[in-house]
């Protein structure tokens, strides 16, 4: 992931000039916002004020700023050009924070009330918009096209014309025209070099630095980054930008000592700036994770990994007072949020696992693993509250009957920590974690079709690799139930399906899986209500499932009538479902419906007679209020689907029963048969409620029948249900 501020220096987004300001941004915030205060401003004189003020703080790179003034111009604007300018700046901001599609909306409207008349600078400021929505959107001959035009028209602005250079060269780079994209960043230097302005020069040479870094074209990296020094002044965050970036330079020659150096450089003049309006707004933070993380790899190239330890873990402080506008700020980028700030937790807990000779040497790096998974599922969420629970498995001693295992997926092999007890196990495989991946998902496709055992050699190899090694200590410890912690990939799988060539693991095991290991470990309380919905029939273009019927009666008849409540097709709609959960005190939630967990968050929905509740919907419903003085017991969804090799996905299905704010959640990642679905839900309620068996015994005891039953005994049928949270 690249800082707010390092986004415009791959994507230069140019907004539009009103006035001319000086580059003390605070000063320049405060006497727009006076100006916005006037009495006596007229309509269209305070729409260009807020226009000012929202490219500055875009300037900032503050987009979410920028975003609510625009959003409160957008209401009263009228005249066009004001028009032209606001669409065109929102598609800036949207592209900013990769709301694609809303930036190319409003680039679109801006287009279409553009006069034949409009001055220029304008026109090449739209143009470049435009090119930036195409480059996003992998249009890229298009785009270079685009850029070409509005180069003609910005002749005038040496400045604009610079950043439209630079953003040309970078369409050509991601098409794989290095040359083209080399030929063009000499023409973006040409422009910077001929300013005036030291702090617009310093700004656009550092943009051309770093694309010519990308580039591996070294000569204009140098030559861009040494003269941003000069021009910077007295500016201490571009200065630390000039530096970092050198240093990057140098890392990837391999010349770490002159790296070291520059790096540090950097880092003081970013920790110069603590005390302005940057660091006010995270930026400094920002721009420090970075050059902490440089500093961190550099170390370990040296062989310093103490001191490469403590560069990681200064960039992981850095990173957490944003990991929240990271989340935001970046929620549509093509890469997840794992693959923009993942590498510095797992490279940190590498290192960390490399040194350890101690307990308490494990326990650091699953320290930084878990702050990592608790921001993941922030990320996923949208919601920093999600991950807050009422006991830390790692820290507390656990049942003599419980093993927790807890994979660590590397780039060069996997860590597996095993914890019995108070004690902690490791053992480390010379399994990639691409390796690893392209089994895990070989494994799934292969499960879920019931006419094959395609699926057995993955599931014996997995076994071999993920519980062989501790099988022993299982044994001689009398372990009889099993917490993963999965990461990554090993999310989409079920471990109940895995195979010794003799037995599935769910025959020695009751298995439970959770995101991380915050869990509530309080015990089953068996005096319930349950609130039992369920949608047979065809709804939305979603086919019958036709036997919900008889899994909702045949689940009532376990519990008392009056404990019971049934909301079945028509009475399933969503006030139905919302009335009574606001007005019950349910300790189990059953939903027989179909739902799916996207890797976005706002395609994941439960399917209702009228409509579809949303993971935050439900959350709202469910969560702790004056109402429920306890937390939901159990939240049941019979009829879930993941994506194969869609681990995002995966994650939000592991993380339901906290967003849900439910002690336990009993969730599918694909749909399998109806009447298997109905055999299973049957004896699952019926061994937790009749029986009295923890949650993970009853799901056990459950799969168990279903595999004795000659056409069910495929895991397709009973192993792609998890038990995800409090097992007892």
């Amino acid at each position: 992931m690249l800082p707010t501020i390092y986004k415009y220096l791959i994507i230069i987004l140019f907004s539009i000039p009103i006035l001319t300001l000086g580059h003390d941004f605070e000063a320049d915030i405060n006497k727009l916002q006076i100006a916005l205060n006037a009495d006596n401003l007229e309509a269209e004189q305070r729409i260009e004020v807020m226009l000012q003020m929202a490219s500055t703080y875009q300037n900032l790179g503050l987009s979410q700023q920028a975003l609510k003034i625009l959003l409160a111009a957008e209401l009263i604007a009228k005249p066009v050009l004001s028009k032209i300018k606001l669409y065109s700046l929102l598609s800036d901001v949207y592209l900013a924070i990769h709301q694609d599609i809303k930036a190319r909306d409003y680039i679109d409207k801006s287009l279409q009330l553009l006069p034949k008349n409009v001055p220029n600078l304008v026109h090449a400021t739209i143009l470049n918009n435009l090119g930036n929505v195409l480059t996003i959107e992998a249009y890229y001959a298009k785009a270079v096209k685009t850029y070409a035009k509005a180069l003609k028209l910005a002749i005038a602005s040496a400045e604009l014309s610079g950043r439209i250079a630079i953003n040309m060269a970078n369409a050509y780079f991601q098409n794989s025209q290095l040359k083209e994209a080399i030929h063009t960043l000499s023409i973006a230097t040409q422009h910077f070099n001929s300013l005036t302005d030291n702090y617009s020069k310093a700004f656009g040479l550092i943009g051309v630095g770093k694309l010519s870094i990308q580039l591996a074209s070294e000569n204009i990296a140098y030559q861009a980054l040494n003269d941003a020094l000069t021009f910077a002044k007295q500016n201490n965050l571009l200065v630390s930008y000039a530096y970092g970036f050198l240093g990057l330079l140098y890392e990837n020659q391999q010349r770490y000592a002159e790296a070291l150096q520059l790096t540090r450089q950097a880092i003081f003049f970013a920790k110069l700036d603590s005390g302005s309006f940057f660091s006010q707004q995270n930026q400094v933070s920002e721009i420090l994770y970075r050059w902490q993380w440089q500093l961190g790899r550099l170390f370990k190239a040296q062989g310093d990994i103490n001191y490469a330890i403590t560069a990681y873990q200064q960039a992981v402080k850095s990173l957490q007072p944003i990991r929240q506008e990271i989340a935001i700020g970046y929620r549509n980028d093509e890469l997840s949020f794992r693959e923009r700030v993942g590498p510095v937790y797992f490279e940190l807990a590498d290192l960390l696992l490399q040194r350890a000779t101690t307990q308490t040497d494990l326990k650091a790096a699953i320290d930084v693993i878990e702050i990592f998974k608790s921001a993941e599922l922030q990320d996923y969420f949208q919601d920093d509250c999600v991950t807050k629970a009422s006991q830390t498995l790692w820290d507390e001693s656990i049942a003599d009957n419980i093993g927790i295992v807890y994979p660590i997926l590397l780039s060069n092999r996997t860590e597996i920590l095993l914890k019995l007890a108070q004690s902690i196990y490791r053992f480390t495989l010379p399994i990639t974690a691409e390796q690893l991946k392209d089994e895990v998902n070989e494994f799934r496709f292969e499960l879920e079709d019931h006419n094959t055992a395609n699926f057995l050699p993955y599931a014996q190899r997995l076994y071999n690799w993920l519980i062989i090694p501790f099988n022993d200590l299982l044994i001689a410890n009398d372990i009889d139930t099993l917490i993963f912690i999965p990461d990554g990939v090993l999310r989409t799988i079920p471990f109940a399906a895995l195979h010794d060539g003799n037995k599935f693991l769910i025959a020695k095991y009751a298995i439970v899986v959770n995101p991380d290991l915050n869990l509530n470990g309080t015990k089953y309380t068996k005096n319930t209500k349950i609130l039992l919905n369920g949608l047979s029939v065809e709804s939305q273009g979603y086919a019958e499932l036709s036997t919900v019927d008889d899994e909702i009666e045949a689940i009532s008849k376990l519990y008392p009538t009056n404990d019971v409540t049934k909301l079945l097709n028509q009475q399933f709609t969503i006030d139905s479902f919302t009335t009574n959960l606001e007005q019950g005190k349910y300790s189990i939630l059953h939903i027989a419906s179909h739902g799916q967990f996207n890797s976005d968050l706002n395609k994941t929905f439960l399917l209702t007679y009228d409509g579809k509740i949303t993971m935050n919907r439900l959350e709202k419903l469910v969560r702790l209020s004056d109402r429920r003085a306890e937390p939901l017991e159990l939240l049941t969804l019979s009829a879930c689907q993941t994506a194969v090799g869609d681990d995002q996905a995966a994650l939000g299905l592991a993380g339901v029963a906290l967003k849900a704010g439910a002690k336990s959640a009993l969730a599918s990642l694909w749909s399998i048969d109806d009447e298997a679905t109905t055999i299973l839900m049957q004896m699952f309620y019926q061994q937790l409620h009749t029986a009295s068996l923890s949650k993970a015994k009853a799901l056990q005891m459950a799969q168990l029948k279903l595999l004795k039953y000659r056409s069910y005994k495929h895991p397709a049928y009973w192993a792609s249900f998890l038990l995800i949270g409090n097992w007892q």
